[in-house]
């Protein structure tokens, strides 16, 4: 971190929209076309497995107020296909939502029924029904082996062998439902939506209504949370269809209800894990089978299942298997960090039992065991780009007391009778990496000022923020100085790629560096007419353009942009996945690896009595490479802590068991925590800097890390009670079960 900065990481900075979030002005889908639009409702499959005989739309279509009805026939996002019960079969577009909803209750389906299965373990058994995701079988396995596991295992003195799962299955829960808001002028369309990937949804928008990429016209500025759920292609097709089929502006939000049971879903996870270490606790061998339900459609994202345990510890000798499983169950997609929360919270649960075993502390066993920045990637032998888990162990622990509070499990109580534990959890996965190449765009403004083009859209955590941030030092203008122009709109910006992965800060910054330094070789190429010197002996910083080794000989920006003879706008493109520079004795230019660091410790008290546990302290340390929105970091990495909460104690979707359908699809019953359950002066975000070799200015994402460690609330409960819960929610109920166990 020897680079000084100007403008990177100072924790003054606010965010560029938070004035306009604040206040309501930020707009969303929803906010489009008032008194002008039509309003959309759904009817639902009521059944879990079966085809479409026929469909009656006839009474909705005459029902008052009602300007379009679409079912599978004419609508490519519908299926006469039902695969889960609640599964979208029509729509209506009608006056208001309260019209389009009764008119949709009166939708006649007949059905060809075919039985269903949702349990996953009995998905898998011999004579299970075929859940019709996959043609010939309800599951299929991957596998990948490092080393020599039989002598692996060999030089075990101690294994832990267990079968823990399983994890929870829950909807994604975003504050804003999936929203579009669509109109066609002649052949165009045009579609205000929340999106994660404007481009490429525009391009599945495209293709499913078999016009060209120019006349799509989408713009998506708000979106109230992504968490992975915000991707695709169906609200909007529903929603441009009835635009067409009514001949007028559509909004599709889908109702709170609707949204649970359509929109994608965490899936539930099981584990076997067998994991040997000699008597001094250093990992010989792993064996690991993860089981994920992947539900009706199948997606195979359990694949990266066995990731926490491959890269985060050392171990020369491994056999890893992943196995997907179909069942009747509304669908699963992208949530913060995919596999890796629930395969994180197994597996640490696991790391947990071993170091018990081997009379080692939780925190000594994964500090002798973890990958240290020096190791090269375990699989593909490229070299880590940065590497600070080290230091997110140490400083989590450290946040948390854990010199002075850790103790064997169930073995001290607080002065109020309470068991009190303490837990820690480790992570490493490929989020926060250079995606795919983007473009950028910079324009600058006459006054000395500068406008980035920014092609995400507002999906949280500040992106175009920290862009502005790359362009002011990069530009050596004043923060102040570079602001957001649009954003988000397809017909204006760059792709800017895909709010996933965490990877908008790294990738799309690193256009946006690219487009910096194009438009300051123009902006130098002006001034140095104007100093008299050659535009490579130019530097800028703080709003001044001036010669290198004689500061007092210098322009403003303004005086500089002032006599621009032409408009000068700066593009650029993403790098490779290379080294930068040097490390750890690889080249600059080296194809690298570049990973999402993490680590999380907590205290806790549990009440034995009601089963109650209560926070105490919650550290989430996350290496950010280098925090180039310092504010923006730090609300990422709070806000992992929340999301870690909820999947630890809260989140659960409840299907009836005979008929499959959704029993909790409200905020109500599907339960998410709210303020009450957080006190935030317990919480501590960390930010851990390791100065990422291939990220500008030494940075990566860090969206998707900050959420997978809520495996050490579980050791926590372990730590207070000597007992394992691996099938969260941890529930008082199974708190209490627990501690009855004899």
């Amino acid at each position: 971190m020897s680079e000084e900065m100007s403008v990177i990481g100072n924790p003054a900075h606010h965010d560029k929209q938070i004035v306009d979030i604040v206040t309501g002005r930020l707009d969303y889908a929803a906010d489009n076309l008032p008194g002008k639009k039509l309003f959309v409702r759904t009817a639902g499959a009521q059944q879990a497995h079966a085809r479409i005989k026929n469909i009656d739309v006839s009474k909705a279509a005459a029902a008052d107020g009602v300007k379009a009805v679409c079912t599978y026939m004419d609508c490519p996002v519908f299926s006469d296909s039902i695969l889960y019960c609640g599964q979208e079969v029509a729509a209506v577009a009608a006056e208001d939502e309260e019209t389009a909803a009764r008119a949709a209750a009166l939708i006649e389906v007949e059905y060809i029924s075919s039985p269903a299965v949702f349990d996953p373990d009995e998905a898998m058994q011999p004579g299970a029904p075929l859940v019709g995701t996959f043609a010939d079988a309800n599951y299929y396995f991957r596998e990948e082996y490092r080393g020599d596991i039989d002598e692996g295992f060999r030089q075990a003195e101690i294994v832990v062998d267990q079968i823990l799962g399983w994890t929870n299955y829950f909807q994604h829960g975003t504050i804003e439902t999936c929203t579009a808001v669509c109109y066609w002028v002649g052949e165009h369309l045009y579609v205000r939506t929340g999106s994660q990937n404007p481009f490429n949804q525009r391009a599945l928008i495209a293709s499913a209504l078999e016009i060209p990429l120019n006349r799509v016209h989408l713009v998506s500025h708000g979106t109230g949370v992504g968490h992975g759920d915000k991707h695709f292609r169906d609200w909007a097709v529903v929603a441009a269809i009835l635009a067409r089929k009514s001949g007028r502006p559509v909004q599709y939000a889908m109702s709170r209800a609707e949204n649970f049971v359509n929109r994608t879903h965490q899936f539930p996870m099981k584990a076997s894990l067998r994991i040997g270490a000699t008597a001094q606790g250093a990992i010989t061998a792993i064996d690991s089978t993860f089981y994920g339900d992947a539900c009706s459609n199948g997606w195979p994202l359990v694949v990266e299942a066995n990731d926490p345990l491959k890269f985060t510890y050392y171990c020369s000798s491994g056999s890893f298997r992943n196995c997907t499983i179909a069942t009747n169950k509304p669908k699963i997609g992208y949530w913060r960090c995919i596999a890796h929360p629930p395969a994180t919270y197994l597996s640490e649960i696991a790391i947990d039992m071993l170091a018990e075993k081997t009379g080692l502390n939780p925190l000594e066993f994964r500090l002798k065991n973890i990958v240290t920045p020096e190791m090269p990637d375990q699989d593909s032998g490229m070299p880590l780009s940065s590497n600070g888990l080290k230091q997110c162990l140490e400083k989590a622990a450290e946040a948390v007391g854990w010199s002075e509070k850790w103790h064997q499990p169930a073995a001290v109580k607080l002065p109020d009778g309470r068991l009190h534990g303490i837990g820690i959890c480790a992570h490493i996965d490929p989020h926060g990496t250079m995606a795919r190449p983007v473009g950028a765009i910079v324009n600058i403004n006459r006054d000395g000022t500068a406008f980035i083009n920014d092609g995400i859209s507002r999906a949280g955590g500040g992106t175009n923020t920290a862009h502005c941030h790359i362009v002011a030092e990069t530009l050596g203008m004043k923060y102040d100085d570079v602001m957001v122009g649009d954003w988000g709109n397809t017909d204006v910006c760059a792709d800017g790629g895909m709010q996933g992965g965490s990877t908008r800060t790294i990738t799309a910054g690193a256009a946006f560096y690219a487009a910096s330094l194009d438009a300051r070789g123009q902006l130098f190429e002006l001034a140095a007419g104007m100093l008299g010197v050659a535009p490579e002996l130019i530097q800028a910083r703080d709003g001044t353009i001036f010669q290198a080794d004689n500061p007092s000989n210098f322009r403003t920006h303004l005086e500089v942009c002032y006599r621009m003879p032409y408009p000068i706008v700066g593009r650029g493109y993403t790098w490779e996945k290379e080294l930068q520079r040097p490390v750890n004795g690889f080249a600059a230019g080296t194809p690298c690896e570049v990973r999402g660091i993490s680590a999380a410790a907590c205290e806790i008290a549990v009440d034995t009595g009601t089963g109650q546990v209560e926070i105490l302290r919650f550290c989430n340390a996350v290496d950010a490479g280098r925090a180039i929105f310092w504010k923006g970091c730090q609300n990422q990495i709070e806000g992992g802590i929340e999301l870690m909460i909820g999947q630890a104690f809260y989140y659960e979707q409840i299907l009836d068991p005979v008929s499959g359908a959704t029993l909790n699809a409200s905020y109500i019953d599907h339960k998410f925590p709210t303020t009450l359950d957080f006190d935030f002066r317990r919480h501590e975000a960390i930010i851990v800097e390791s100065d990422d070799a291939c990220g500008p200015y030494g940075c990566k994402g860090i969206g998707e890390p900050c959420v997978s460690n809520f495996g050490a609330l579980a050791n926590a409960v372990h730590n207070a009670t000597g007992k394992w819960i691996h099938n969260p929610p941890i529930t008082p109920a199974k708190i209490l079960a627990s501690l009855e166990q004899v």
